[in-house]
C-alpha cells in the first residue's frame, strides 16, 4: 500500500524535482516507510511506500528488465504469485518479489489488456519510454482513489488531492457542480470533486495520455447481461461460500501483521470466521464503540463474534473529549468536505489497530452485493404507496407525520415514497438537503448560479444503464457505482491511510461480485429478510444470534452532540463573522435548523455535520495553503 503523485508536462518543459519531492512529502502518512521517485524530461513520478509485501526488495518506483517501463504503485494485487509463474514462464525476468513488478511485465505482453488479469485493488501511474505514453488506471470498484488535473500545459495526479494542490499554480476554486452534490450527498460524486478541474478517475476505469491525445475508457462494470437462471438456492449458496472464502484467503498473504476490524454486524463477522478457518493464529480483531448507550454501542455484538472464534480482541471505548481535535484531522485528511460521522470512528479504531497490526480485512460491500439495506425493501413498495388517493397520502398522511416533533427516519420514508421518477426516488434514499432545503439554504446568488445543475444526473444515468434488470439489482448496481466508492470506500481509505494502515476489502473480490450480479433478487432479499443468501451460506459457521442480528448501521451520536458536547462549537464556527462574509448561506435558515435541533423539535444533526465540515475544510483548504 501507497501513496503516488506525479506530473507530466505536455511541452518539453522539464519537471521540477522539487516540487514533486513536496507533493511526495505530503503523502508521507499513506507510505512512511520509504519514498522514490523517477523524473526525466517532462516527466515525474513519486511514491511513498508503506511496506508490506517484499519488505527488502520492493522499493518503487519499480521497472522493467530494459528499463524502458516504470511504475508507481497503490494497493496490491492478490493473484500477483499465478501471475508472476506465468510470466516466468514466458520469459520474464524479476528482481523483485513484489506485486508492482507483475503489472510492468503484464503491460509489456498485454499493453492495456493487463488490466483484465488483475484481481487486487489498486491505482497506478506508469510511464512508457518507448511510447511517450502514460497510463493511469484504477481498480474496477474503486477501493484505491486516484485524481488528476488537467489543463493544455499539464498532467498533475496523486492519491489524494493535498498532494495536487501542492502545485500552487492550480487555482483553489470551487466547482459549483461539487458543492451541490456535497450538499445533496454529503460527499463528492465521481468523477466531479469539490474543486474546480481536479478531477477523480472513474472506478473500473483507466486514462491515456499520449502524443498529446487524453483517452479515458471503461475497462470493466459490474455484469448487466447475466441470465438470471435459478440454478438453486443449494448452489449460491455453495458457490458464495467457496469465492468468499477464497477472496479472504487471498487477502491473507503479507509480510507483516494481519488483522480484521469486527463491527458484530455479519458482514465483518463473516470475514474474520474464515480468517479463523485458515489462520495458524488466533485472529487479531479491533472493535468500537461510543459512551452513549446502546444505540451508538455495538461491542457487545463484536465480543459474542470474538469468543466463539476465539481471536486475538482489542476493544476501544470512545469518549467524547477532543472530538474537535480529531474533527479537524479528517478535515486535513479527506481534502474535500467529507460529511459520513462515521468517519469519526473509523479514523480512530484504525489508529488504535494499527498498534498491534498494518493490515486489516473489513466487512465493506457485503450490503450493495447481497441486498443488505432496508432501502432495498421499502423501495420495492413505492407503487403502491403512490396508489393511495391524493387526499390520504398527502393531505393526511404526510402533513400528520410532519407535523410530530423528530420522526427523521419515517418523515424521510414517506418524502421519497411520494417521489414518482425511480432514480430521483432512488437518490433521494441517500440525501441529506433535499431540493426544497438547498434553495432556502444557499442565498440567492448562489442559488442562480446552481440553478439547473442536477444532483441526480449520475443516478439517472446508472439506472439508465440497468434498465433491464429487475429492480433490486437495478437499484444496487447504482449503489456500487456511486455510494460505495463515494461513500464508504473514500470514507475507509483516508481514514486508515491517515494511520498508516492498509484495509482490505474481501467482498468486493471481482469474481465474488459478478457472481452475486447473476444471483437472482428473490435469495438476496426474502420478504423483509436481507442478504438472504449469504445468511444462509454462513449457517453454522457464524453465532445464530449474529445471523438475525437485526441491520444497524455505525451509528455516531452527533443528534446528542449536537444539543451537548458540541453545541457551542458548532454555533461559533457557523455564525461566526468570517463564515457569514462568505455569502453562500442564508444564515436565518442556518439559525432556525440549529435552533429546532437544539431544542430537541426535530433532528438536523446531519445538516448541521455538514455545513460545520463545509466550512472547516474552507479554512483550511481555500483560506490558507494546507
Amino acid at each position: 500500500m501507497c501513496g503516488i503523485c506525479g506530473i507530466l508536462y505536455t511541452s518539453s518543459q522539464p519537471v521540477d524535482r522539487i516540487l514533486l519531492q513536496r507533493m511526495n512529502s505530503s503523502l508521507l502518512h499513506r507510505g512512511p516507510d520509504d519514498e522514490g521517485f523517477f523524473v526525466e524530461g517532462s516527466i515525474g513520478l513519486g511514491n511513498r511506500r508503506l511496506s508490506i509485501i517484499d519488505l527488502r526488495r520492493g522499493k518503487q518506483p519499480i521497472f522493467n528488465e530494459e528499463k524502458s517501463i516504470v511504475i508507481t504503485f497503490n494497493g496490491e494485487i492478490y493473484n500477483y504469485p499465478e501471475l508472476r509463474q506465468e510470466l516466468i514462464r514466458r520469459g520474464h525476468h524479476f528482481y523483485t518479489d513484489s506485486d508492482t513488478e507483475v503489472i510492468v511485465h503484464l503491460y509489456e505482453d498485454d499493453d492495456v489488456h493487463c488490466l483484465d488479469k488483475l484481481n487486487g485493488m489498486f491505482a497506478f501511474a506508469l510511464w512508457d519510454l518507448r511510447k511517450n505514453r502514460l497510463f493511469l488506471a484504477r481498480d474496477r470498484l474503486g477501493i484505491k482513489p486516484l485524481y488528476y488535473y488537467l489543463d493544455g500545459e499539464k498532467l498533475v495526479f496523486a492519491s489524494e488531492i493535498k498532494a495536487i494542490l501542492v502545485d500552487e499554480s492550480i487555482e483553489r476554486k470551487i466547482d459549483p457542480k461539487g458543492l451541490i452534490n456535497y450538499f445533496t450527498f454529503g460527499h463528492s460524486v465521481a468523477p466531479v470533486t469539490i474543486y474546480q478541474g481536479i478531477k477523480k478517475l472513474l472506478p473500473g476505469h483507466y486514462l491515456l495520455y499520449e502524443d498529446g491525445r487524453v483517452v479515458i475508457e471503461q475497462y470493466w462494470d459490474v455484469p448487466l447481461d447475466t441470465t438470471q437462471e435459478d440454478r438453486g438456492e443449494a448452489y449460491y449458496k455453495a458457490k458464495v461460500l467457496e469465492l468468499l472464502s477464497r477472496s479472504v484467503q487471498r487477502r491473507m498473504i503479507a509480510d507483516v501483521p494481519i488483522g480484521a476490524l469486527l463491527s458484530g454486524g455479519i458482514d465483518s463477522s463473516a470475514v474474520v470466521a474464515l480468517m479463523s478457518r485458515v489462520s495458524d493464529r488466533p485472529v487479531q480483531t479491533f472493535s468500537v464503540g461510543f459512551e452513549f448507550g446502546e444505540t451508538y454501542n455495538e461491542l457487545d455484538d463484536a465480543r459474542i463474534v470474538a469468543r466463539h472464534f476465539r481471536t486475538d480482541h482489542h476493544e476501544l471505548l470512545l469518549k467524547d473529549r477532543d472530538l474537535v481535535q480529531v474533527l479537524q484531522k479528517l478535515v486535513y485528511h479527506y481534502d474535500e468536505p467529507f460529511g459520513d460521522p462515521a468517519a469519526f470512528p473509523t479514523y480512530l479504531v484504525s489508529e488504535f489497530a494499527r498498534q498491534y497490526v498494518k493490515v486489516t480485512l473489513t466487512g465493506e460491500g457485503g450490503d450493495e452485493i447481497f441486498g443488505g439495506y432496508r432501502r432495498y425493501s421499502i423501495e420495492r413498495f413505492a407503487s403502491y404507496y403512490q396508489i393511495l388517493p391524493t387526499f390520504l397520502r398527502d393531505n393526511f398522511i404526510q402533513k400528520f407525520v410532519g407535523c410530530l416533533p423528530r420522526l427523521r427516519r419515517l418523515k424521510k420514508t414517506l418524502n421519497t415514497l411520494s417521489i414518482t421518477n425511480p432514480p430521483i426516488r432512488y437518490g433521494s434514499w441517500l440525501t441529506v438537503f433535499s431540493d426544497e432545503m438547498k434553495w432556502q439554504l444557499f442565498n440567492a446568488q448562489l442559488t442562480a448560479i446552481l440553478e439547473g445543475l442536477d444532483a441526480f444526473e449520475v443516478y439517472k444515468r446508472y439506472y439508465q444503464r440497468a434498465s433491464g434488470k429487475p429492480l433490486l439489482d437495478k437499484v444496487m448496481y447504482v449503489d456500487q457505482k456511486t455510494w460505495l466508492p463515494d461513500t464508504y470506500l473514500e470514507k475507509v481509505d483516508k481514514a486508515s491511510m491517515a494511520v498508516s494502515l492498509e484495509t482490505r476489502v474481501p467482498f468486493l473480490d471481482h469474481e465474488l461480485v459478478e457472481f452475486t450480479a447473476a444471483i437472482p433478487a428473490k435469495y438476496k432479499i426474502r420478504g423483509f429478510k436481507t442478504k438472504y443468501i449469504l445468511k444462509q451460506a454462513m449457517k453454522g459457521i457464524l453465532p445464530e444470534s449474529t445471523l438475525h442480528k437485526p441491520k444497524h448501521g455505525f451509528a455516531v451520536p452527533t443528534d446528542p452532540w449536537f444539543r451537548g458536547k458540541l453545541k457551542d462549537f458548532v454555533w461559533e464556527v457557523l455564525f461566526d463573522p468570517k463564515t457569514r462574509s462568505r455569502g453562500y448561506f442564508n444564515f436565518n435558515y442556518i439559525k432556525k435548523l440549529y435552533k429546532a435541533h437544539e431544542q430537541g423539535k426535530e433532528v438536523y444533526d446531519k445538516h448541521l455535520w455538514l455545513l460545520l465540515v463545509f466550512e472547516l475544510w474552507h479554512r483550511r483548504f481555500l483560506d490558507r495553503r494546507a
